[in-house]
């Protein structure tokens, strides 16, 4: 595990104490770092004989802060192999050395007021940069910089500023070390955003020498079925990823191996049998897209294959499947993944943003769900003996959705489950989960096929406002966040597969880079679980006569 030291100073009004907690967590859950504080500066001087393998400072201006044997210890560390990541924390020649400004390559000329402002990638085939987003968007300050010379360094991120491009992230060999220098950093909103996040982690890689992984991840897919053309959406979501290629698909039914032949032209294999699939050197992970009951079975025939697995959702139909799969791949060393691919929903991503932000407050209850009157159709989603029930199919995607976020532990679950109208099918009619958290939260969670009027999508109740979500375009916010209400309509994008790329991604930056696997099973075994403690409480209701 590489040792960081985080060290931290400044006026009060920058969050470095705070950001360094929130580094720590950021690193904790990555698991390739450990990492110390301090505010006391005198640790530069003691920093070439410390066993740290990388400094991050976040100490702005510096003052007179800065001594010489401070500044000697610093960058002695970095000439003899030690990484550097400077946060926010350029400074001028009026308040620091010289030395340190070359260090970094730049010197602090001034700074706008907070805003909102675009950050778009410069070099995607970098370390720091590969797989992230072309651009993306933060409330933060923009520090400007003066002498910064291209030439000793390279730039990764910009900005524009009055039609100027503006450094954001750079990186430079300093002696025998690696420097990352990052302009932003100044606000909490910063420290919270996942692109921000990703690239400190990236640059504390980097700067402890890790490198690029050239290797590419050869995937297979498993069911090629016609359903909402899942199986060619997951190949053309992994081709569009760098790192990962399809290069095998396996469907049982003949007539979709040929689909296959006709819109993914020529991949390694064509399969009927996944036994024969499992044997290619070449796969290195299977993408299961299979109806809900076969997953287990087939999860655990690919773990054993030594194969990396990624199951579309729901996980399984049992809590029991649910631990015999992780079991599996943990005593394997394998990754198991649950394509939750609607965490990336931009509805979902702008509710969970204003929650973060405290505009409603600490939420106490939650309502969501969706209810139709319409008969639910024949296919196998509506056979209760191999999609599970009612609930297994967008109730996944809800239950993941509500515990992402009231992030605390359940402590009760109870459910009803009904079948009243639409008895051509075997999948109840009507399902409602009332979940119960350890720090107060409750949540009313209804899927119904029996609804004549619909209920909102979501709403969501604070201590400070609410948001309600009635179509799927538009989501009303109320807030008394600021000591009056403020009321409105909010537009958010529409959801577009595009979105959910992200998942990919990341599991290509989890085992091309090691880093955190975002969707984990755990989670997902969350989510089996609350369902199946909803089905036994509906069954075990007692009567009571008053």
């Amino acid at each position: 595990m590489k040792k960081i030291l985080y060290v931290y100073g400044g006026p009060e009004f920058h969050p470095t104490e705070w950001a360094g907690q929130k580094l720590k967590e950021v690193l904790q859950r990555d698991g390739r770092f450990s990492l110390d504080m301090t505010s006391n500066l005198d640790v530069f001087a003691t920093l070439p004989s410390s066993g740290y393998d990388a400094v991050v400072v976040y100490t702005t201006g510096f003052q007179d802060d800065l001594t010489p044997e401070r500044e000697e210890g610093l960058l002695n560390f970095i000439k003899s192999g030690g990484g550097f990541v400077g946060i926010h924390s350029a400074t001028d020649s009026f308040r620091g050395s010289r030395k340190y400004i070359e260090m970094i390559n730049g010197e602090f000329l001034t700074h706008p007021e907070h805003h909102e402002f675009s950050v778009s990638v410069v070099d995607s085939s970098h370390y720091i940069t590969i797989r992230m987003p072309d651009s993306f968007s933060l409330y933060d300050e923009m520090y400007h910089l003066q002498n910064y010379n291209p030439e000793k360094s390279k730039l990764l991120f910009k900005t524009l500023w009055q039609g100027k491009e503006v450094p954001v992230v750079y990186t430079r060999d300093y002696g025998k070390g690696k420097v990352v220098y990052i302009s932003l950093g100044h606000t909490r909103e910063a420290w919270n955003h996942p692109e921000f996040q990703k690239i400190l982690v990236r640059a504390a890689g980097y700067t402890t020498g890790e490198q690029l992984n050239e290797r590419v991840i050869g995937c297979g897919i498993l069911g090629y079925g016609p359903a909402y053309s899942m199986g060619r959406n997951h190949a053309n979501w992994i081709n569009s990823t760098s790192g990962l290629k399809t290069v095998a698909v396996c469907d049982s039914n003949p007539a979709r191996v040929e689909a296959a032949r006709q819109e993914l032209l020529g991949l390694k294999g064509y399969f009927i049998d996944i036994s024969d699939m499992l044997k290619m050197k070449e796969i290195n992970l299977v993408v299961v897209v299979l109806p809900h009951n076969l997953h287990a079975p087939a999860v655990l025939q690919c773990l054993e294959a030594g194969k990396h697995v990624v199951v579309e959702k729901p996980f399984c139909i049992t809590v029991k499947e649910a631990d015999e799969m992780i079991e599996k791949a943990h005593s394997s060393g394998l990754m198991l993944s649950v394509f939750h691919n609607r965490r990336w929903d931009p509805d979902y991503l702008f509710i969970k943003d204003v929650i973060d932000r405290g505009l409603i407050g600490n939420i106490f209850h939650i309502e969501c769900g969706f209810s139709f009157y319409n008969h639910p159709g024949f296919s196998w989603r509506s056979d209760k003996s191999i999609s599970g029930g009612i609930l297994y199919d967008w109730g996944a995607h809800f239950l993941d959705w509500v515990v992402g976020l009231v992030n605390s532990k359940v402590i009760g679950v109870s459910g009803e489950m009904k079948k009243l109208v639409w008895n051509a099918v075997t999948n109840e009619d009507y399902g409602e989960v009332y979940i119960r958290f350890e720090n107060g939260v409750t949540v009313d969670f209804v899927m119904s096929y029996i609804g004549a009027v619909p209920r909102p999508k979501w709403r969501v109740l604070g201590t400070k406002g609410a948001i309600e979500q009635t179509k799927g375009d538009e989501i009303t916010l109320v807030s008394y966040a600021s000591g009056i209400k403020q009321e409105g309509n909010i537009k958010v994008p529409l959801q577009s597969l595009d979105n959910w790329r992200q998942y990919y991604r990341n599991i290509a930056d989890h085992l091309l880079m090691g880093e955190e696997l975002i969707v984990k099973p755990e989670q997902a075994r969350r989510v089996i679980a609350v369902i199946e403690e909803c089905e036994k409480t509906s069954k075990e209701k007692g009567h009571l006569s008053i």
